[in-house]
C-alpha cells in the first residue's frame, strides 16, 4: 500500500508500507550479491536472492526476485521466495529479445506468469516487470494487458537502453503513465547513471537500481557533484561524509577501501534523491532539472523533448500555484509546464470586457504585480489624464508572452522572475509575438491598438502585427518609456480616442470574471459575477465580490485565484472542478481519496474545487491536493483540503 504525499509534476514523494515496514520514494534499491560489497547503512531497500545474504539485512526491506519464469515452476519459486522472508517478490523476467515476433511470444508468457502469480500470492506485494524495447505497438499492447491485472509495483527493465534515444524514452514513460497511471510504484532496474535521477524522477520514476553505482565502484570510480572521477586521480577527497573521512585518514586497501568507496558513492547518489524530495516539497523540482541540464547536452535534450512531446503528462500533475517563485533563467524555462499552461489558458479562456475603446500594450516590470511598480503607476496616471474610457491593457513579457491586466495577480504572472538584460533572443520574441497576436485577435477589427514599448518588447509587438494583420499605433519613445517626452507621446496618442463613446470598465469586477474564467473555464466568470454583482476592495487590500448582501468570493492574496464562498460556489459547482463525494456530509478538514467517487479530470493540484454529495449538492469547497485523475484512481491519501464546509442543517 502506498500514498502520494507531495507532487511536483509527475515527480512525487510517496510513502509505501509492506507488512510492518515503511519506506519513502524517491529511493534507491541496492542489489546485494557480493559479500565484499554489502549494502551501506544508508540503504533502506535491498534486493537479493541468496539466502545467506538475506540473513545479513534484517530490519531492511527485502526484495526477492523469483528464480523461474516458467509457469510450471511458479509455485515452487513463490514458496522459495516467501521462505526467505521476502517483503516484496519480484516476478521473474524472461530475456525479452529485440526481435518483434520472439518478444511477442515471451511477453505473452510473462502475462500468463503474472496472472498465475496474481492468483497465488495474496499477502506479499509483487513487482511485475515491464520492458522498454523499440516496438511501440507491441509495448502498448503489453502495457494495456498487464495494467488490467491491477498490480501496484512495476519493475522497468532495459530503461538504460532508452537513454540513448531520449525521444523514445519520453514516449515510453508517457505510455506507462497512460496505461498504468499513477496508482503504482515504478522501479527503474538497470544501469541508470545517477546524473539522470532528477530527470527521471520528474518524469515519474520512484525507485532506482544501484547496479550502475556498484559497477563504477568496482572500477575504482568516485562520484561527486554529478560526475565520476578515478579515485587514484584525486589528491584530496572533496567530500566529508563518514566514509571519506576514514579514507582520508587511514588510507585502507583491499575490500575495506572498496567498501568505503561504495558507501561514499551510494551516499552521493542518495543525496540526489534526497535533493529531489526536498525540491518536490518546495515545488522546485523543475528548477533542479533545469539546473542539471547545464551539465550535459543529453540531459538538456531530454528536457526539451519532454516539454514538447510530454506536455500533457507534465502539466496534468504540475500544481497550479506554489509558494515558491517561478524562476525563468534561460531557454530551458521557456516551456516549463506552469508557464506554458498560463499561455494556453490566456489563449483559450480569456475574453475582453464587453466595452473596449482601445487596447494598450505595455512592458512588464521587475516588481510584481505590475500595477504596484513605479513605471505602471506612471502609465496609469497618463491613461486617467487622457480621459479614455474603456482602455484594455495587455502587458508584454517573457516568457509568459502576454498578461492581461485583469490576470496580473494570478499565479504565475505575479510570481515569476527573469534575468533583465534588455536583450531578447529569437525564441523569446517568437513566443511573445504569438501570444500578443492571439490577444489582439480577440478584439474587434476597428478597435485601436496602441503600443508603448521599446527593445525586445517592441520587436515582439511588430512581429505580432505581421502575424495578426492588425495595425498598431506606436508611441514615440525618447530615452526610457517613463521619460517625460515618452509619457507625453503616450498621452497625446491616447487623447486621439478620448471622445469615443464607451462605458467605463469596472476593472475590479472584471478581475473576478476573467480570473474565474482562467481557473474554471470560459463562462465561469459570468456565472459567478453577473451584472448585479459588486466588487470592492477592503481596507487591507482584500478584493471581495458581493451580490446584494451575499458574499460570493474573494481573491487569494497568495495565488491571485478566486476563492468562492459556499454561496458563490453553488453557482459554479456543476460547471467544472467538481469532486463527487461518497457520503452526504463531510467530517473533518479534508476529503480523503477513499471518500471520492469521481472527480473532474480537469482538476490540477492546487485548484479550487467543489465537493458534491451523492445528490450533486455542494457540501464543501477546498484546494485539490491531487489531480482529478488521481483522486479517482488512487486508493490512499488526501484528495482535498477544505476551506468551506456545509454543516448539518445549513
Amino acid at each position: 500500500m502506498f500514498e502520494v504525499l507531495r507532487r511536483d509534476g509527475p515527480g512525487r514523494i510517496t510513502r509505501a508500507r509492506v507488512g510492518s515496514k515503511t519506506f519513502e520514494t524517491p529511493n534507491l534499491v541496492f542489489y546485494f550479491v557480493n559479500d565484499a560489497l554489502p549494502p551501506p547503512p544508508q540503504v533502506r531497500l535491498v534486493m537479493t536472492y541468496e539466502s545467506d545474504m538475506l540473513s545479513k539485512i534484517d530490519g531492511r526491506i527485502k526484495l526477492v526476485p523469483l528464480m523461474s519464469p516458467l509457469i510450471s515452476d511458479i509455485n515452487e519459486a513463490i514458496n522459495y521466495g516467501l521462505s526467505l522472508g521476502a517483503d516484496v517478490l519480484i516476478a521473474s523476467s524472461p530475456l525479452v529479445t529485440g526481435q518483434r515476433d520472439v518478444a511477442a511470444i515471451l511477453l505473452e508468457g510473462l502475462l500468463e506468469s503474472a496472472r498465475a502469480i496474481k492468483e497465488t500470492v495474496k499477502n506479499v506485494p509483487v513487482a511485475i516487470p515491464i520492458y522498454y524495447f523499440p516496438h511501440e505497438p507491441l509495448r502498448n499492447a503489453f502495457l494495456s494487458k498487464v495494467s488490467k491485472l491491477g498490480f501496484k509495483f512495476y519493475v522497468i527493465r532495459w530503461l538504460e537502453k532508452a537513454l540513448r534515444n531520449p525521444r523514445d524514452l519520453v514516449a515510453f514513460l508517457r505510455e506507462i503513465n497512460y496505461f498504468i497511471g499513477s496508482n503504482a510504484l515504478l522501479f527503474a532496474s538497470g544501469r541508470i547513471p545517477p546524473s539522470y535521477y532528477l530527470h527521471l524522477v520528474y518524469l515519474g520514476i520512484d525507485l532506482f537500481d544501484a547496479s550502475f553505482i556498484i559497477d563504477a565502484t568496482i572500477r575504482n570510480l568516485y562520484f561527486f557533484d554529478g560526475e565520476w572521477h578515478p579515485l587514484s586521480a584525486l589528491s584530496e577527497l572533496p567530500c566529508f561524509c563518514e566514509a571519506c573521512l576514514i579514507l582520508r585518514k587511514s588510507s585502507p586497501s583491499g575490500d575495506e577501501k572498496m567498501r568505503l568507496l561504495l558507501n561514499h558513492n551510494v551516499f552521493s547518489a542518495l543525496s540526489i534523491l534526497r535533493k529531489a524530495s526536498l525540491l518536490i516539497k518546495q515545488s522546485r523540482l523543475r528548477d533542479g532539472v533545469e539546473e542539471a541540464c547545464h551539465h550535459s547536452p543529453e540531459l538538456a535534450a531530454l528536457l526539451r523533448i519532454s516539454d514538447r512531446e510530454a506536455y500533457q503528462l507534465l502539466e496534468k500533475y504540475t500544481p497550479v500555484s506554489s509558494k515558491s517563485k517561478v524562476y525563468c533563467i534561460g531557454p530551458e524555462s521557456y516551456y516549463k509546464p506552469s508557464i506554458e499552461r498560463f499561455r494556453t489558458r490566456v489563449a483559450t479562456r480569456y475574453t475582453p470586457p464587453k466595452s473596449v475603446a482601445a487596447v494598450l500594450l505595455l512592458p512588464c516590470s521587475a516588481r510584481k504585480p505590475y500595477s504596484s511598480s513605479h513605471s505602471h503607476r506612471l502609465f496609469r496616471k497618463v491613461v486617467v489624464e487622457a480621459g479614455v474610457k474603456g482602455v484594455c491593457e495587455g502587458i508584454v513579457t517573457s516568457p509568459l508572452g502576454l498578461v492581461p491586466r485583469e490576470l496580473e495577480e494570478v499565479y504565475p504572472a505575479a510570481h515569476y522572475d527573469i534575468p533583465v538584460t534588455g536583450e531578447w533572443d529569437q525564441e523569446e520574441i517568437k513566443i511573445a509575438a504569438e501570444c500578443v497576436a492571439n490577444y489582439l485577435n480577440k478584439f474587434p477589427d476597428d478597435c485601436p491598438v496602441i503600443a508603448h514599448l521599446n527593445g525586445g518588447y517592441l520587436q515582439a509587438c511588430k512581429k505580432a502585427s505581421e502575424i495578426s494583420g492588425r495595425e498598431i499605433i506606436y508611441t514615440e519613445v525618447e530615452g526610457s518609456l517613463t521619460s517625460p517626452p515618452s509619457l507625453s507621446s503616450l498621452k497625446s496618442t491616447l487623447l486621439r480616442f478620448s471622445k469615443q463613446e464607451c462605458r467605463e470598465i469596472d476593472h475590479l469586477k472584471e478581475v473576478f470574471r476573467k480570473t474565474a474564467d482562467y481557473q474554471f473555464g470560459l463562462g465561469a466568470g459570468e456565472k459567478l459575477s453577473p451584472d448585479s454583482a459588486t466588487a470592492k476592495t477592503r481596507a487591507r487590500g482584500e478584493k471581495i465580490l458581493y451580490d446584494g448582501k451575499v458574499l460570493l468570493a474573494h481573491i487569494s492574496p497568495s495565488t491571485g485565484f478566486v476563492v468562492p464562498t459556499l454561496e458563490g460556489g453553488s453557482r459554479l459547482a456543476s460547471f467544472s472542478h467538481w469532486v463527487l463525494f461518497k457520503g452526504e456530509l463531510i467530517k473533518g478538514s479534508s476529503v480523503m481519496v477513499p471518500g471520492v467517487e469521481d472527480a473532474d479530470p480537469q482538476i490540477r493540484p492546487g485548484d479550487i474545487v467543489f465537493v458534491l454529495d451523492s445528490s450533486k449538492e455542494l457540501v464543501g469547497i477546498g484546494e485539490a491536493i491531487l489531480s482529478g485523475e488521481e483522486m479517482s484512481k488512487l486508493s490512499r491519501g488526501v484528495a482535498v483540503k477544505l476551506k468551506h464546509v456545509k454543516r448539518r442543517g445549513e
